[in-house]
């Protein structure tokens, strides 16, 4: 099954339960076989030469003096890591596969794309390239550390963009609705751990018997067992953890659908990736609110009922709510409800958030667009609120093409994460 000599054949490893209870289950000791390279890395370097390999990613060496640099860059950069060195293998190892990917597929830029990155990475620390080698220098820092970091980014964009980028559409409703509050807030995110077994014909036998195993699992301990011992991902150290918050949107289409409404430690696949399966455990989820008030526009139409909460207004008012669903309506009905109005009877208003009077801000703010509030009076009147829109409008308001542009690259992103992870599962990581 195993066409390396070199490599011990696959074993079965029976999982022993820490307390009575807990389910038993094998698992296919793929670790063995060099896909989980977290503790193969991990072996110190201090006694070996600076320029000899550390590691190598598909035959392609890393060196310990190519470590000790990125780690000194990711410290220069205020990257907190509790394990800067073990940090930069992992930045190396994925920059290295965004290099070779490149290399691969015929992907290339320009030297002057390269420096141009450059600029404006330095620029967002207020400083000009040349100032930013400078200060690196300072550090000790090369500048062919800053240089390769930049050019392995740049070819990634570029390698994402032409590989996928065509079939990614922007249409004008999501436009729309990048400006809706209702779009953006609330956000979901969610806590995820993953399992990555790797799609290679040489390993179908001991995936197939995997597979099953993983979708039994019931805890997530147990999943982060199986994580550490037979995924490829570089998260199988830390138990498949991803320790971070991702939007949903941001994530592959049948992982976002059922990571929305299933129960924590609920298992999510297999889902096929190029050169992989992936599983993933759902482990939190939450929404987020974020929206400055004070970037918020709100869009209502206003109707000053004389008479106060009279039978008459609240006829009146029970008759607008079944004729009228949404603002654009609600001028044409009043005039037939209520002929005796006259004309202009109601008002449109658009202000920020912050700038709405105190009573108005807290009726809108039980509103979904298109429904009416008239819990207020004023000046003896019956006050009939209905909301239109509320509108995302940060100060300078952006354009259209910068919020295609926002919404493409969110859409890359996911798409270019997924990309990266099976890179990774396919990889040959090995030590010297």
């Amino acid at each position: 099954m195993l066409p390396n000599p070199d490599r011990p054949a696959v074993r079965m490893i029976r999982h022993r339960p820490q307390r009575p209870g807990t389910r038993r289950w094998a698992v296919t000791a793929l670790a063995i076989l060099g896909l989980a390279t977290g503790a193969a890395l991990a072996q110190p370097a201090a006694a070996q030469s600076p320029f000899s390999a550390a590691f190598y990613v598909n035959e392609q060496a890393v060196t310990n003096y190519e470590i000790d640099q990125y780690a000194r860059f990711l410290e220069f950069l205020g990257v907190g890591a509790s394990d800067p060195n073990a940090e930069a293998r992992e930045r190396l190892i994925e920059d290295r596969i965004r290099l070779q990917e490149a290399r691969r597929l015929g992907v290339r830029v320009s030297e002057e794309d390269v420096m141009d990155g450059m600029s404006e990475f330095a620029s967002r620390a207020e400083l000009s390239r040349d100032e930013m080698i400078e200060r690196l220098a300072e550090q000790g820092i090369e500048r062919d550390t800053f240089e390769t970091f930049v050019r392995a980014g740049v070819l990634w964009r570029e390698l994402v963009n032409q590989r996928h980028g065509p079939g990614v559409r922007v249409t004008d409703a999501e436009i729309e609705q990048a400006l809706a509050v209702e779009s953006v807030r609330p956000v979901t995110e969610v806590m995820l751990s993953e399992i990555f077994l790797p799609a290679d014909p040489q390993y179908e036998e001991a995936v197939e018997e995997l597979i099953p195993q993983i979708e039994a699992i019931t805890s997530m301990e147990e999943f982060a067992n199986a994580a550490r011992q037979v995924s490829a991902a570089p998260t199988a150290p830390q138990g498949g953890r991803i320790d971070r918050w991702i939007e949903l949107e941001t994530l592959p289409e049948p992982v976002a659908a059922a990571a929305a409404d299933v129960a924590p430690g609920t298992i999510i696949g297999p889902v096929e990736v190029p050169g992989a399966y992936a599983f993933f455990m759902l482990r939190d989820r939450r929404n987020t609110r974020d929206v400055p008030a004070g970037d918020v526009e709100v869009e209502y139409r206003r109707l000053d009922l004389p008479g106060g909460r009279s039978e008459q207004n609240l006829e009146r008012l029970a008759e607008i709510e079944s004729l009228v669903d949404d603002c654009d309506g609600l001028g044409r009905v009043v005039g037939r409800v209520a002929p005796d109005l006259p004309e202009g009877a109601v008002s449109t208003h658009s202000r920020r958030q912050t700038e709405l009077p105190t009573g108005i801000a807290t009726e809108l703010g039980r509103l979904n667009p298109g429904q009416l509030s008239a819990n207020m009076t004023e000046d003896g009147d019956m006050v009939v609120l209905m909301l239109c829109h509320r509108n995302v409008v940060p100060d300078p308001a952006p354009s259209e093409s910068q919020i295609e542009e926002s919404l493409f690259n969110r859409k890359l992103e996911g798409i270019s994460e997924v990309y990266m992870q099976s890179l990774r599962a396919e990889a040959e990581i090995r030590a010297p």
